[in-house]
């Protein structure tokens, strides 16, 4: 009797769990219906102009592709540290979730005009690049993507799968986790995701001699069964060629990882090494980098040290063939790595009209990148994600624009200060951090009062950052 009383008790509090996420997913969906949308308003920020030869130069396109799903952020979540515990949240709120929503809307914020008379008309063209059914989580993707001003032209509607969905409980203390259900992306092809391209491609929407291509961004391959292993490393190979100019190597391949199994550290290899020849930059985290490493020991980063065990393995990556590896540490801020093989680096030199700053970068340099101290409410959910659009986005060849910018706008800058200020791995890291850094910020995460792309680099070319956060 003693035993079914218990088992009474223990099915009532995980009921009572599902019911609450249940009635906050319900009572969204209704605010949805009656036009409300925490957190997504956009409003036109107040801006400096870098220069307006920016404002009338040709622009170019990204493509932000691979996993997507609607996150339904619990906010402000107790964590009592028993798993039967009834915890308490503050409010429910939706947001486009996975690595291509992210990295997708994080850049389109970032990417929107400086011109307060011009805000819809973006120089730089975002696209997203994902797998979605025809339900309400998918149409509220959508609908996100659209408010952060990315194109949608490129997204696949499957009329019969669904849409992922994700609950998310953010701590307290702006940590998260994560509760998924992978839907479409199970069963996402490297067939589906190349015809998008042959078709935007066909119909000029992407690489034309206006807006040619300047990244294709791929995240999470470990949570999709159809593109890891040599499938990622074909569909690598052939993106990057659909996308590139007359043939010249002029498209940086970036990869994001997530949800690498540590219980099957050689699976996880074995997802991701074939396609290492083709990753312009990999970003990772601490705890990544161990099981690809196959280490039972677990990452230990101390202040200014990262492991001689991550470095090994970050040794491995580049002689495999991936050109630069940005490995994240959390609250420490990030480490930048750059192959020591010129030659590789050479492979993305070849096109002198749109130039990839990554080409011009010193052979086996390593750089440190601290992290920026945030005022205010933390939410940390995409923060990886970020940091690594960030990265691509100044590695690309709109960094070696901005370069060229910089040099117009400081007519008083001699030669040799021309030198010092490149889009370096160390800036590149800077402005990576500092995307990170608004991201994060609850105020700014969603565009209100966020700085744009130019302004961030302007930052660092005068030298102005946040308080350095101490790890």
């Amino acid at each position: 009797m003693m035993v079914t009383k218990a088992l009474i008790v223990r099915t009532t509090m995980i009921l009572t769990k599902a019911l609450t996420i249940a009635a906050a997913t319900i009572l969204y969906n209704i605010s949805a219906l009656q036009g409300y949308t925490p957190n997504s308003s956009i409003n036109t920020r107040n801006s400096i102009k870098m220069s307006n030869t920016y404002n009338n130069s040709k622009g170019g396109s990204i493509i932000c592709a691979g996993l997507s799903c609607l996150d339904l952020q619990l906010v402000g979540c107790t964590q009592s540290g028993s798993e039967e515990a009834i915890e308490r949240y503050d409010e429910a709120v939706h947001c486009a979730g996975g690595s291509a929503s992210m990295t997708g809307t994080t850049l389109a914020l970032l990417l929107r005009s400086d011109d307060d008379t011009d805000t819809n008309e973006q120089r730089e063209k975002v696209h997203i690049l994902t797998k979605v059914g025809p339900d309400f989580a998918g149409n509220t993707l959508l609908e996100f993507y659209r408010r952060a001003g990315a194109s949608t032209d490129l997204v696949l509607t499957d009329d019969t799968a669904r849409t992922s969905m994700a609950v998310l409980p953010i701590y307290n203390n702006g940590k998260r986790g994560c509760f998924v259900n992978l839907a479409c992306n199970d069963g996402f092809t490297s067939d589906e995701l190349l015809n998008q391209l042959d078709i935007a491609v066909e119909d000029n929407t992407v690489t034309t001699s206006n807006r040619p291509t300047r990244a294709f961004l791929f995240g999470y391959p470990h949570l999709m069964p159809k593109m890891q292993g040599d499938s990622l490393r074909d569909m690598l190979t052939s993106a990057r060629q659909k996308l590139s100019l007359n043939g010249s190597n002029s498209v940086l391949v970036g990869v994001d990882l997530n949800g690498v199994d540590g219980s099957d550290s050689t699976a996880a290899r074995e997802a991701l090494m074939p396609s290492l020849c083709e990753i312009d930059v990999l970003h990772l985290n601490e705890d990544e980098v161990m099981v690809l490493s196959q280490q039972d020991k677990q990452a230990n980063v101390e202040e200014d040290t990262v492991s001689s065990e991550m470095l090994s393995q970050i040794s491995s990556f580049h002689e495999q063939g991936c050109a630069v590896v940005l490995l994240s540490l959390g609250s420490k801020g990030a480490f930048v790595s750059v192959t020591p093989d010129t030659k590789r680096l050479q492979q993305l030199s070849n096109n002198e009209q749109q130039p990839i700053a990554i080409s011009k970068w010193i052979p086996g340099t390593q750089v440190r990148i601290p992290a920026f101290q945030i005022d205010g409410e933390v939410n940390a959910n995409g923060a990886g994600d970020a940091l690594f659009s960030g990265f691509c986005l100044a590695a690309s060849s709109w960094g070696s624009t901005m370069e060229q910018l910089v040099y117009k706008e400081s007519s008083s800058m001699s030669s040799s200060d021309e030198e010092k200020w490149k889009v370096s791995p160390q800036v590149a890291g800077t402005f990576a951090s500092l995307v990170a850094w608004q991201r994060c910020n609850a105020k700014t995460r969603d565009g209100n009062g966020m700085k744009s792309a130019t302004q961030l680099m302007q930052l660092i070319h005068e030298g102005k950052f946040p308080d350095t956060l101490e790890g």
